[in-house]
């Protein structure tokens, strides 16, 4: 994983979010090919192993081999998971899982922006821009702090809370038509495969307050 990712990703535990430190045990050009990732607050460690991040024991679904896509494929999905995001502006961090991750790669150049890739197949390869993570319920990342969340079928149905946690509000999130979206979601498009939810933006709410001098009367 490329040394620059490290940073965003944060322990899967249930307590306040920081940073964790890394130990590298194997690093070439700025990769980080072998390590330990530590929590400072629970002492959990997480491994990076062949350059992926390991969180968790991924589903036995996202082991199912699976053929390697076309370029042609890869663009056309890419294309697909760029509008459903709305990934719009360059710098933004998204995360595709599963099938999704396959247009990890095409993704990050079309928009600029970051990516990590879920349980991605062998054949996914990382990148500077494209980090590689092994999943189960649990997203690694800080929250409200990725643009959107794109997964597949082969995720347990509670990634959609994790999802829903990473994103920011106003982001996205793209989920198999097998699984229903949480209500505090609002569905924008659906189809037979997937539907498209967006996470409600926080409303704060305005006080009037007196000019300064104006009192009331008793």
């Amino acid at each position: 994983m490329f040394i620059e990712l490290l940073d965003l990703l944060r322990c899967i535990n249930a307590h306040e979010e920081t940073w964790l430190v890394t130990s590298f045990n194997s690093i070439s050009n700025r990769f980080v090919l072998e390590g330990t990732l530590g929590c400072p607050t629970c002492s959990a460690e997480y491994r990076i192993i062949d350059g992926i991040g390991r969180f968790g024991t991924r589903p036995a679904a996202s082991e199912v081999p699976r053929n390697p896509m076309s370029a042609r494929e890869r663009e056309d999905l890419a294309t697909r998971a760029g509008a459903f995001l709305n990934v719009t502006q360059p710098g933004a961090t998204v995360v595709l899982g599963g099938r999704w991750a396959e247009a990890a790669q095409e993704l990050s150049v079309m928009t600029e922006s970051r990516i990590f890739a879920l349980n991605p197949a062998q054949h996914v390869e990382e990148s500077e821009s494209v980090g590689l993570l092994e999943v189960h319920r649990q997203i690694p990342l800080a929250a409200s702090s990725v643009r959107g969340v794109a997964i597949d079928f082969s995720f347990p149905r509670e990634i959609l809370t994790s999802a829903i946690r990473v994103v920011r509000p106003g982001g996205r999130i793209v989920g198999p038509a097998a699984i229903e979206p949480p209500g505090d979601l609002t569905v924008i498009a659906r189809d037979a495969s997937y539907w498209v939810a967006e996470k409600p933006v926080e409303m704060i709410s305005l006080r009037r307050s007196n000019p300064v001098g104006d009192t009331k009367s008793s």
